[in-house]
């Protein structure tokens, strides 16, 4: 028996390291020399092909290979014997061209054709460029890949007088960072929102941001709408030029969905999926930034580390029911994938950052009275903490004036992230929360 993955970033090599590790409790080993081993029943072999040229690296490091305090071996996740010792195979340089579901064959570039028992897509997502005239001159770059990575790298080393990032989102801001860590002498980045991160940060939280930017000598122009781009240049709507040796675009993804509509599956945004990661074609699964679930793909790590045992577990359980194992039927039952629940906790820039559920209601929500705010921004501006409280639904606690902590921003401390986590969506008393901001 046979599964192939397409694609080798987080979702894929999950995927792969849980079929393993599955499929040896339910009984089915790997394919040893030679092929199945008639004593001990079925094998699985699992194989993995990608477009790359290197196995599974850490893609949020990739800021750290363009700012130069990291080669690109430094941020590979596992050694070759992680994957001799799980006899996964993975086979880089393979460009996958088509698969045919009714075949259960896949074809690559070079002609070669690999049947599978079950194939699982982690076809990932690709940076959006957008139609900005100019967008395809020298100097302009997006980032997602190693490749991208090094040739950026190699163009702000030999350019180093500007840099620009187009995008403040969280990518955007960390690799504005690593261009100034790169030698870049002089780096914006633009934001077409009033301000940084607009849905992770209040105004507050923004301003803090954006002035501890300007403090590393990273200047940050927000209400930026870019009207095009010349060699060298970034030209706003509003008239204002900039000069930018080097442009990246960090500008959102899209789901890598060709091979599946070529397929023909379901596709919308990313590749249709249900509760058990299937897609509309038999022993066809998707994980990670090409699935979309509930209507929602969510392009985030913590999706495609949920998903991807799922989609092991729902493989090697209809396996194991292939081959009429009782035994591995019962070890095998898999459970079902449920919406992500995104909560964002990371560093920009050293920074530590939480925003977690309605951190940022919206003015009308403000007005209306319904939310508690408490917040505090310490001396100097280092460190800022809001909490966002609700009257509670529970007439058993509304009856008690309970109060549930609804939303978080946590921003240049990691102190109080513990308590953030343990109680976001249950009774917060407000005492409590004002101790926590030193009120």
């Amino acid at each position: 028996m046979r599964v192939c993955i397409i694609g080798n970033g987080i979702a894929g090599i999950n995927t792969a390291a849980a079929l393993r590790q599955d499929g040896l409790s339910a009984g089915l080993p790997p394919v040893r020399a030679g092929g199945e081993d008639g004593n001990s029943g079925p094998s699985l072999a699992i194989d993995v092909f990608t477009s790359e040229s290197l196995p599974f690296y850490s893609r949020v490091r990739l800021p750290e290979v363009l700012s130069g305090s990291a080669k690109p071996e430094d941020i590979a996740f596992y050694k070759p014997d992680w994957y001799e010792k799980r006899s996964i195979s993975v086979h880089l340089s393979a460009s996958v061209v088509s698969f045919d579901p009714s075949a259960k064959n896949l074809t690559l570039a070079d002609g070669r054709i690999e049947s599978w028992d079950a194939l699982v897509l982690a076809t990932g997502a690709s940076s959006n460029r957008p139609g900005i005239p100019g967008v395809e001159s020298s100097g302009v770059f997006t980032m997602r890949t190693m490749e991208d990575v090094l040739a950026i790298r190699s163009h702000v080393l030999a350019h180093p007088s500007s840099a620009s990032v187009i995008g403040g989102g969280l990518l955007g801001l960390e690799a504005a960072c690593a261009l100034k860590d790169a030698g870049a002498e002089t780096v914006r980045v633009f934001e077409l929102f009033p301000r940084l991160l607009p849905r992770q940060l209040d105004e507050t939280g923004a301003a803090l941001l954006a002035s501890r930017f300007a403090a590393m000598g990273i200047e940050v122009v927000c209400g930026a709408e870019t009207a095009r781009l010349e060699p060298g240049l970034i030209v706003l709507k509003d008239g204002r030029v900039f000069q930018s040796a080097t442009t990246l675009l960090s500008m959102g993804v899209h789901s890598n969905i060709e091979l599946a509509t070529a397929a023909g599956l379901e596709v919308k945004r990313g590749i249709v999926v249900d509760e058990r990661m299937h897609t509309s074609a038999p022993d066809v699964y998707a994980v990670g930034d090409c699935a979309e679930f509930g209507g929602i793909v969510w392009g985030i790590i913590p999706a495609a580390l949920e998903q991807a045992p799922v989609a092991a577990k729902q493989i090697v359980s209809a396996l194991s029911k292939s081959t009429k194992s009782t035994e591995s039927t019962k070890s095998t039952e898999a459970p079902v994938y449920v919406q992500t629940v995104p909560k964002t906790a990371l560093k920009i820039a050293g920074i530590e950052l939480m925003s977690v559920g309605k951190a940022v209601p919206t003015n009308e929500e403000a007005s209306a009275g319904r939310y508690e705010i408490l917040m505090n921004v310490w001396s100097g501006g280092s460190r800022y903490e809001k909490y966002v409280l609700a009257p509670s639904a529970d007439p058993n606690l509304a009856a008690n004036n309970a109060t549930i902590l609804v939303g978080a921003i946590l921003y240049g401390s990691r102190a109080n992230q513990s308590f953030v986590q343990a109680h976001i969506g249950k009774p917060a008393d407000t005492a409590d929360i004002a101790r926590l901001l030193d009120l």
